[in-house]
């Protein structure tokens, strides 16, 4: 059955279903996300598209800071919740205030006959005690106030395959709001014969993976022009956010030349720049905010994919688009791939059955986990695409987040980045580069006449719940490995300046760790930290090396090591600070705190969660993990 006459088959079921909740007789469907990096309201615009894709016409998707809290839900609509959740159980920069409306305001009523549904996104392996809690606190409160609930609430995890997670979810919601949509279709068991590796149009494969047919995203007009970023998007159609700018890279080195490929890096970036009438400013940052760079494609990769999909890709954007255009309009074919689309990201689970054209794809064996991309599945299938269906279900490209690693005290016109290419090879034998440090190793110094060369787009982003103590006399325990190095390097700066100018500082104990001794970073930092007393103590532990005399053990086993010591840290009222990878460091590092807190506080594990969490609500646990 094709897509259209599937679409025609199920609205009779859709008005029953929307009679029996209760929904308003538009039969509006509601998409709510909050969002921090970006994933949510990718999920959130999938869903939309899923949902339309099976019959339903009347879809918002609704960013939770678009309205007023009081506004955003509609009685008698479905509201389908995708939330996140960032640091240790907070809400997303963009559903603070509709998260503190819904769970404290007494204000906050639920008109009878609302009917919702929660997608959470965690990571239960950085934050076992803290996983997916926003999505989990709104599904009860939704609850409480008397909405109802179509399904329970569904937790994605970020440490497993969330895009398969949420994928599951999506197929149930769109088989409970439209019961006969493609998504309950029996799953084919004739798949493509990959030895014939013949070439199958995507709009032919509609029988067995439904597939909507776009209309013609470009205008017969082409442009030569080659822009290296997007600056000169204004209004509705911008791609930055408030507050990017255009910024100089002054410089960009190796660290530890002697670590090889994997060395850390750092590159120092001005915070002079230009506003868009050409006048001189100055952006201004906190010791202890973040950083936010825009990456762009490698030309490399833009144009094999512009080979693929056999388009010119110097032809324009059509600006006659229908609002679910995911992009800017009126950009060329080059300028889309380069700075919109993530052309090295495993497509969805959605966009995977349509390329592999079978809907019996085990997405974390065939796809996540080998990192397949969307160009070497088409070649492995011999499918072709066409960009407007390429363009519509490709992930899009992600700005990535950095702790800043200077203090402002000290560099006030400039902030310092560091960062470690990431280089690896799949379980398939493929070569892969992270996107964005790569971007980040190829920015020179400024160069007169190269430009695009010495310039990130990119902005300071707050981040207030990470920042040393107001009293300076306050002990302080920073805990860190790997690029976890960045934020702490930035205090430990700070703390050197305060110390050298009179003010007094507490105790200050420092645990880092790295891969071995050629990979240590800012030694002489931190021996001039100890000499001035801004460092009390120092323990450096490395995960591997040849070098006996250095202390080979992991970060988690130093910090239980030391436990009598970090209890009476705690005790005495001091401040700590976790710096590193949360999937693993963070995790580790919590459960060692756990560990600790029975051990020397003679706790039960209950015992030990609340007296971490006290720690957190009250400021003296501060993460800056990077997931």
């Amino acid at each position: 059955m094709s897509s259209a006459t599937n679409r025609l088959a199920c609205r009779p079921t859709l008005c029953r279903f929307f009679s029996s909740l209760q929904l308003n007789p538009s039969g509006a469907v509601r998409i709510l996300y909050g969002s921090q990096t970006g994933t949510a309201q990718l999920f959130a615009n999938q869903l939309a598209e899923g949902l339309e894709e099976s019959g339903l016409k009347n879809v918002e998707v609704v960013g939770l800071d678009e309205k007023p809290p009081n506004e955003i839900l509609s009685p008698g609509d479905l509201h389908l919740v995708v939330a996140s959740c960032a640091g240790r159980g907070e809400p997303p920069d963009n559903a603070r205030k509709f998260y503190d409306w819904i769970m404290m305001d007494p204000s906050a009523k639920i008109v009878k006959g609302l009917n919702f549904a929660v997608f959470g996104l965690g990571n239960k392996s950085a934050h076992p005690n803290n996983y997916n809690v926003v999505a989990k606190r709104l599904d009860a409160r939704l609850g409480e106030l008397g909405a109802h609930r179509i399904t329970d609430v569904a937790l994605g995890d970020d440490g497993g395959c969330i895009e398969n997670d949420f994928d599951e979810w999506m197929a149930s919601i769109i088989s409970k709001v439209v019961p006969n949509s493609p998504t309950n279709a029996s799953v084919p068991t004739d798949t493509p014969t990959n030895d014939l590796k013949k070439e199958v149009d995507v709009k032919q494969l509609d029988e067995k993976v439904d597939v909507v047919e776009r209309p013609t995203t470009l205008d017969p007009a082409q442009s030569d022009i080659v822009r290296r970023d997007l600056f000169h998007l204004t209004g509705s159609n911008r791609f930055y956010a408030d507050n990017t700018k255009k910024l100089e890279v002054i410089d960009n080195r190796i660290l530890t030349p002697d670590a090889g490929e994997s060395a850390l890096h750092e590159i120092r970036v001005s915070l002079r720049c230009h506003d868009s009438s050409g006048n001189k400013t100055e952006l201004s940052y906190t010791t202890g905010d973040h950083f936010l760079v825009y990456p762009r494609n490698s030309d490399a990769i833009v144009d094999a994919y512009v080979k693929m999909l056999g388009v010119n890709p110097h032809a324009i954007i059509s600006e006659n688009q229908h609002d679910s255009y995911p992009y800017p309009k009126g950009l060329t074919v080059t300028e889309t791939l380069s700075h919109c689309i993530d052309l090295g990201a495993p497509p969805s689970p959605s966009f995977a059955r349509i390329i592999l054209d079978r809907k019996d794809v085990d997405y974390v064996k065939e796809i996540s986990n080998p990192r397949r991309t969307v160009i070497d599945l088409c070649q492995q299938t011999g499918t072709k695409l066409t960009f407007e269906d390429f363009i519509h279900n490709a992930v899009p490209i992600k700005p990535r987040y950095y702790s800043i690693a200077s203090s402002n005290i000290k560099h006030p016109n400039e902030i310092i980045l560091v960062y470690r290419p990431v280089r690896y090879m799949t379980s398939k034998g493929y070569l892969r580069e992270g996107l964005c440090t790569s971007f980040l190793a190829h920015k020179g110094a400024a160069q007169r006449g190269v430009d695009d060369v010495a310039c990130l787009p990119a902005l300071v982003v707050s981040n207030p719940t990470f920042r040393l103590p107001l009293d300076t006399q306050t002990p302080v325990l920073f805990v860190g490995g790997g690029c976890g190095v960045a934020p702490i390097r930035a205090f430990i700066e700070e703390r050197i300046i305060l110390q050298s100018t009179g003010h007094c500082c507490g105790p200050a104990t420092l645990f880092l760790g790295f891969r071995n001794p050629h990979d240590e970073v800012y030694q002489g930092l931190v021996q001039e930290a100890l000499q001035v007393g801004a460092l009390t103590n120092s323990d450096i532990v490395y995960s591997s090396g040849s070098d006996k005399s250095c202390q080979q053990m992991l970060v988690s086993e130093l910090v239980r090591q030391r436990g009598g010591s970090v209890w009476k840290h705690f005790q005495d009222g001091g401040h700590a600070y976790l710096c590193g990878g949360a999937r693993t460091f963070g995790a580790a590092i919590e459960a060692a705190f756990l560990d600790i807190f029975q051990m020397h506080g003679k706790l039960d594990f209950d015992g030990a969660n609340e007296y971490m969490r006290v720690l957190v609500d009250t400021g003296r646990l501060a993460e800056d993990l990077a997931n």
